[in-house]
């Protein structure tokens, strides 16, 4: 099993799958935060602007279980496996969600500051930075199947099979470079995987709204290996 040295890394192997869609009527949205740094990569090679989109998980307090995730423009995903694991009753997980969503709307305006791009008829690449469970991706997916785009689909340098079996019923195409079924954190499958402060993620989109963008070397000449579903 290979690790990728950083997220701009894994970003350009999986920017070499994705090429198919340049040229299309792309939309490339980074999942906050480290989605955006392998997704300013791939909205590079495709040579479109990129775009943020805010997803959180909601945990067990004082435990690492994920039981959901909650995501700007309403997405809810609730993880019924664990939900049943935890003993916990709904109602009270959807309070956390209830929660989390505060602070989903404080990071929206912390990164984007105005309304999301308009999407409607567009092709949707949601990128992430690896997937365990698939619960961030999955509510991310559910807001963004509202705004009525016209093909949507999950891109990620690493996941487990679990995660992309819940990310397969929301997407119309998953991308994943690597299927790691041992995968705890996404942390795992990276030598670097160093936090992401605001002011560096909102430079990473500044950036990548300056034309003319440029794919560098990425790809053409890379093995993209990896696996379309």
């Amino acid at each position: 099993m290979m690790r990728f040295r950083d997220r701009a890394a894994a970003g350009r192997r999986l920017a070499s799958m994705l090429l198919p869609y340049r040229g299309s009527d792309v939309r490339v949205l980074g999942l906050a935060r480290g989605g955006l740094r392998v997704g300013f990569e791939v909205a590079r090679a495709l040579e479109v602007p990129l775009e943020v989109w805010v997803s959180h998980r909601v945990l067990i307090p004082g435990r690492p279980t994920v039981v959901g995730a909650v995501s700007e423009g309403g997405g809810r995903y609730v993880d019924e496996a664990a939900l049943r694991l935890a003993s916990l009753p709904r109602v009270e997980v959807l309070s956390m969600a209830r929660s989390e969503l505060d602070e989903v709307e404080r990071q929206v305006q912390r990164l984007r500051g105005r309304p999301p791009p308009v999407l409607r008829g567009c092709t949707v690449l949601l990128i992430d930075d690896g997937v365990v469970t698939g619960a961030t991706g999955a509510a991310a997916l559910r807001a963004l199947r509202t705004m009525h785009p016209g093909k949507l689909v999950l891109g990620t340098p690493v996941a487990t099979s679990r995660g992309l079996e819940v990310l397969r019923a929301e997407a119309d195409a998953v991308v994943c470079v690597e299927t790691r079924d041992a995968l705890r954190m996404v942390s795992e499958a990276y030598d670097d995987y160093r936090p992401f402060p605001d002011v560096e993620l909102r430079n990473l989109l500044e950036r990548s709204r300056q034309p003319p963008w440029r794919a560098r070397a990425v790809v053409e000449s890379t093995d993209p290996g990896g696996s379309w579903m």
